[in-house]
Order: C-alpha cells, then structure tokens, then sequence
C-alpha cells in the first residue's frame, strides 16, 4: 500500500477564501500535495477551472462541497447529484447523510467542536445524528496548531467514544485551507494499492486506510495469525499478530518544521488503553495477542515546545473474536 498527502478541506474565492481555484492548486502542488478537494461553502461553481488547474498541476482532484448551516459545517465529497442543504434541521440529517450515499458520496463533520454562537454560527456540530454509523469520516484535527487546542482533544475524545460503541468512523485532518500562511498544519494520509484518483481516495477513506500526522508520518500493517496480511482499518480475528510499525520523516518535507517537532515514543492503544510503549526507530516488528476491539498506533513527542502530544496516530485496526 502507497500512502499519499492529501487535503480534503479547501476553500477559493468563490467562497470565503483568498485563493483562485488555480492558485490554490498551485499552492497545494507546492506543498507536496498528491490530491485535494475543492469544498467551497454551498458551492460547486469552482469545479469548471478546478479540472485544468489539476491537469497543469499534475494533482489529482476531488470534487466536494461544504454544507454550511446554522447547526453544523458537513464535508460532502464525491457527491454524483445534489442533496439540498437548505432548511435541512437538527433531526433531519440522518435523511440527509443517507441521500448523499445514494448519490454515492461520501459524508464528514468539519471542525465539530469549533467555537460557534456569538464568535462563529453554526462552526460547532449541533445535528442530531441517530446513526453515528452512516458518518463515514470525523476532522478530528482542523486548521492550524492542531494537535494542542482543546477543540481538537475533544474531537479525538469523540471519536474514540464512537469507536467503542461500534462505529467504523475514519478520522482526518483538515486544514480548512482559505490562503496561503506560514502556520503549523497537520497532514491527511490515504493509503491506496493501485492507481490515486477520486474514486480510490474516497474507498480509502470509507475503508479507514488514512493516517494523521503533524510531522513524520506513521504506519502500520501486519499479518494475523492465518498468515493474512492486513492494513489499517482492516477486520482480523482476535489472536497472535505481527505488528510492522514505520515512521517515514521525508513525508511533506517542505510543510513542518523538525526543529518544533520532536519524537519522543511510539504506542499500541487498544480499546482506548495503552498496550504498548516503544521506542522511536524507522521501522520495527512487534508481536502480540490482540483481544477483540480496536488497535491503533500513535507517535507521541513535542510539539511547539509543549511534551506530551500526539505527533501521528493511525486508524485503527478492527479486532473480532473467532468464532
């Protein structure tokens, strides 16, 4: 598997942004971007210059909108038709979600705990969602200095909550890209077997092939006790597994500072609990008997000065009883 950078969250000046759709993916091929989506606010008018911007870029593109409401910013990508955002309330997203599905694409809360009312209305989610398993990815880190704000702990804290509860919800990192700037951003990853182009990027997502990382990007893959190899966001049986972890520190030379960024550990996290503490090499093999539940890995250091932070995490692997 050939793990790529994207970003998934953009804006241009056919919205609130300060880029033209050809600059910005100029500024995205710059960065060392393979691909990235054009989520403008309520809009797709920006695709028509989106497509041979890409081609000059030598990008791949993904076509998307940001649902921008009073309740809540929803990332929709890929969508072949039109879900009408308008008059859409609380209650009502489920349908909503659902409709994008059937138009085949694919649905993602934008910075869901985001300050709202009286400083920003409608950044932080307040829809009502009953089937949490129809979401099919959760911005768990959002804009700048992401892996130290508080909005971003209680957005990972959310999704490990819905990960306990069942839910195959894939996180990712938004840079909710309005100009260019000279702040510290965290990275999305999709991991892909064969060729990069919408349609795998977006079946990366909805398989949980996707890693964070505000530095060195960190991944993992193995093989259970069959002999299966298996990927992040893969199903194994609970039991004996080999465990490959690697930490590339080339990935998007040109986008985080080594200097402010500094490795200190590598952990397995099963169920929300640490199951192992490692040290930081480029690549190691562990072994170890996975009981059922989630396994994720997690590259934790300093980030800008503060210990402690998570510098690259995983999705995680989904672990079931035999039987």
């Amino acid at each position: 598997m050939k793990w790529y950078p994207v970003e998934l969250h953009t804006h241009t000046e056919h919205s609130d942004g300060d880029f033209t759709v050809s600059g910005l993916v100029e500024a995205a091929h710059a960065r060392g971007f393979a691909a990235i989506a054009l989520t403008d606010h309520n809009t797709a008018s920006g695709l028509r210059e989106f497509y041979p911007a890409l081609e000059r870029e030598g990008l791949v593109g993904v076509a998307g909108i940001e649902w921008t409401t009073y309740f809540g910013h929803m990332l929709v990508l890929g969508e072949q038709g039109y879900t009408d955002w308008r008059g859409v309330q609380p209650p009502e997203i489920d349908r909503a979600i659902a409709s994008i599905h059937q138009n085949g694409g694919i649905v993602g809360i934008a910075h869901p705990f985001a300050l709202s009312n009286p400083v920003n209305t409608g950044y932080h989610w307040e829809f009502q969602v009953a089937d949490w398993t129809a979401v099919d990815y959760l911005e768990v880190w959002s804009r700048d200095d992401a892996p130290r704000k508080i909005q971003s702990l209680r957005a990972f804290a959310l999704w490990e909550q819905l990960l306990d509860r069942g839910c195959r919800i894939t996180a990712t990192s938004g840079r909710d890209w309005h100009r260019e700037d000279t702040f510290a951003y965290a990275h999305t990853y999709v991991g892909v077997e064969d060729a990069l182009t919408q349609d795998t990027i977006m079946q990366a997502i909805r398989a949980g092939h996707v890693c964070l990382a505000a530095g060195p990007l960190l991944t993992m893959h193995g093989t259970d006790a069959d002999g299966t190899r298996w990927e992040i966001g893969d199903d194994v049986q609970a039991g004996p597994l080999e465990i490959e972890l690697t930490i590339d520190p080339d990935t998007l030379p040109n986008d985080w500072d080594r200097s402010q960024v500094q490795p200190q550990e590598l952990r397995l996290v099963q169920n929300g609990r640490i199951l192992a503490v490692c040290p930081v090499q480029p690549h190691q093999r562990l072994h170890l008997t996975a009981a059922p539940g989630w396994l994720r890995a997690d590259l934790i250091g300093t980030y800008y000065g503060r210990a402690g932070q998570h510098l690259a995490f995983t999705n995680p692997l989904f672990i079931h009883q035999r039987g």
